[in-house]
Formats: structure tokens, C-alpha cells, sequence
């Protein structure tokens, strides 16, 4: 699609579900993490609520981080040995590329009429017939908010359903904001974790579950990529990799970098940068390319490097997936990235996390 913008205001886009009198059934991004996975839970917990035949489909691996809010009525994980689920409406949150959908494309190629998305990210190519696009959005988990206030506005949620919509709410906006730290933090996103910290949401016990109940295999492949640092353009960016002998050799999985590339950005001189985390997957070798920059004047536009790897996000957080191997692929990622924070200086490119 030329142009991944919204079609429809917020009021529509509660409209559809609410007038939806068929299954509807909610999707994501492969390898969920918290903002998919609370946003998928948050809106079929409303659905739900509202007598709506609702259901939610994640694809694996869940992060085991994840368990509390992703064990929820009406959520299944995906299964190819089982047929896929019946759908008259689908709505697909936190992405509109293809390719991150992986074998949901199966679900939505023939449902693209009935097809709505929600999503705070710049870029996308599922062409669905209906959009609510807000790159202004932290998390898209705040959009999923507003749609459910709209839609439960005379709905009287039990306890359980309300603490379990609540706490996938907060694990979005958390999760997506680095919890609270980053620049696409805003007012609007502080006065959302207010009102669910007003609600009942243990905010402490959530960042327990979280952010604090890694393995040790983990922080055995943490030591292995600050290992692998390389310092680029006089300490401007950084690059770090893992290959896939060193997720063999400490017994992580590849979901478990996560937060790993946030590291080098306690250096104060680094503008941005990328880790390469190479899988073996279904299809061969794959390099999966993580970016980040810093809210500094200047700032990079990672969804801009990311761009040229065929890939895409935010300005301050993005990615991209080349079937490579990661050394064939480090040069290259090297050279966009000394190029990007040699770059002139627009003042006008410091703008948050987008």
C-alpha cells in the first residue's frame, strides 16, 4: 500500500465492533511481547464482556514473562495442526506488515475486507479495508484503551474480567514505554497508567512479573553480546551480535533478547544502535536487526535505517529480518549506521519515539 494512514476515526473503529454481530477474532505480531499480547487481551476481554463471540490467536514463542497476562479466556496460541479459527471480523493490533504476521497470513489474505487494524507504528502493508493508524500513540495498547472505553460505555464488567482487561492495558503502555523511560512516553500515556493504577493495577507486582523473572540462560547471552560490542564513529553507535552458536551454548532463546540492545545507551556518546541476533529458523538462517536511537538533538531516525534492510518501526525503536547470515549482514549494518550518526544535524529529527 502506498500510504499506511488511518481510513477511519476512533469512534468508527469501536463502531464496527460494536455492530459486528458475527466472530470476531483478534490478532498480532509473531512473538508477541507485552504491548501485542496486552492489547490482543485487553480488547477481547471487552468483547467479551459485551456478549461479543470474541477470541484471541497468538503466535509462539509467548514469552514465559508473558504467562499472566496471555493465559486469558478466549486467547489460543496458534497450532498449524489445528484448523484455524472461524472468523467474520478480524482486527489485527500492534502491526500491518505481512511479515510480521507470519502464518496468520493464511487467516487474513481471505478477510481482508473485514479487516480492521489498530496500530501506533509508521509503516505497515496489509492492505485491510479499515485502519486506525496513531503514530502518536506510545503503545498500542493506549489505542485499544480508547476503543474499549468507547465500547464498554453501559457495560458492566465482573471484577475478574475488569482486573484481567486493566493489567493487560498497563503491561502495553509499560512494556512499550521501557516502563515510562522512553521518549514516546506522554502525558497522555501517564494519565492512562494513572487511571489504571486508580482502578486496582499492582504496578510493583507487574514489573516483578516482567522485568524481573528472567532465566540464567539469559544473563548468560546478555554477557555474550556486551562481548561482542563494537564501538563505531568515535563511540557515536554501537553494534553488537549474537550468532546462532552462542544461543546454542548458553541454552537461550532467541526471544530472550529483549532488552539486551538497551545496554550501550548508558554510554553517553552512543546515538544509536543495532543487534544482530542470528536463528535458525523454518526457512533457513535469519538475521534479525534491532535498532535504537536516542531523543537527542539530531536524533537518528532508526525507522529510516531499518527501511533500507527492508524493514520498519518507529523513529527511535525499529527492525528488520534478512535471510543471512549475520556476518554477511554486519558490514552492511555497520556502514548505515557510521553513515546515520555522521549525518547533518536537524534539529527537527529529535522528535520522540514515533
Amino acid at each position: 500500500m502506498d500510504s499506511y494512514t488511518s481510513n477511519l476515526d476512533l469512534e468508527q473503529a469501536a463502531a464496527l465492533l460494536r455492530d459486528e454481530p458475527g466472530r470476531i477474532c483478534v490478532l498480532t505480531h509473531t512473538k508477541p511481547d507485552g504491548d501485542a499480547a496486552g492489547s490482543v487481551v485487553a480488547l477481547v476481554t471487552a468483547l467479551r464482556a459485551m456478549g461479543k463471540r470474541a477470541s484471541g490467536l497468538l503466535v509462539s514463542p509467548i514469552l514465559p514473562s508473558l504467562e499472566r497476562v496471555a493465559h486469558a479466556p478466549g486467547i489460543e496460541v496458534f497450532d498449524p495442526e489445528k484448523p484455524l479459527p472461524e472468523a467474520d471480523r478480524l482486527v489485527i493490533v500492534d502491526t500491518g506488515a505481512w511479515s510480521q504476521i507470519g502464518p496468520l497470513d493464511m487467516l487474513v489474505r481471505p478477510r481482508l475486507a473485514n479487516t480492521l487494524i489498530l496500530d501506533h507504528h509508521l509503516s505497515g502493508d496489509i492492505d485491510a479495508a479499515s485502519r486506525f493508524i496513531d503514530a502518536t500513540a506510545a503503545a498500542a495498547a493506549e489505542i485499544v484503551a480508547k476503543v474499549v472505553t468507547k465500547l464498554l460505555d453501559g457495560v458492566t464488567l465482573d471484577t475478574e474480567a475488569r482486573q484481567r482487561m486493566n493489567e493487560a492495558l498497563f503491561t502495553g503502555i509499560a512494556s512499550d514505554t521501557g516502563w515510562f523511560k522512553f521518549s514516546n512516553t506522554t502525558p497522555r500515556t501517564l494519565r492512562l497508567a494513572a487511571d489504571l493504577l486508580e482502578q486496582g493495577v499492582d504496578h510493583a507486582l507487574l514489573y516483578g512479573l516482567l522485568e524481573q523473572a528472567e532465566r540464567v540462560e539469559k544473563l548468560a547471552l546478555l554477557i555474550r553480546a556486551v562481548g561482542s560490542l563494537q564501538l563505531l564513529a568515535d563511540g557515536r553507535a554501537a553494534v553488537m551480535v549474537l550468532r546462532h552458536e552462542d544461543f546454542e551454548a548458553t541454552g537461550a532463546r532467541p526471544e530472550e533478547t529483549e532488552r539486551l540492545i538497551d545496554i550501550p545507551q548508558q554510554v553517553g556518546s552512543i546515538r544509536a544502535i543495532a543487534l544482530l541476533s542470528e536463528v535458525q529458523g523454518d526457512d533457513g538462517v535469519q538475521t534479525r536487526i534491532s535498532f535504537r536511537s536516542k531523543p537527542l538533538p539530531g536524533a537518528v531516525n532508526v525507522a529510516e535505517v531499518a527501511g533500507a534492510f527492508g524493514g520498519g518501526g518507529h523513529a527511535r525503536a525499529a527492525g528488520a529480518r534478512l535471510f543471512e547470515p549475520a556476518d554477511q549482514v554486519l558490514p552492511r549494518v555497520v556502514e548505515a549506521l557510521e553513515a546515520a550518526v555522521q549525518a547533518p544535524v536537524d534539529a527537527s529529527s529529535a522528535a520522540g519515539r514515533g
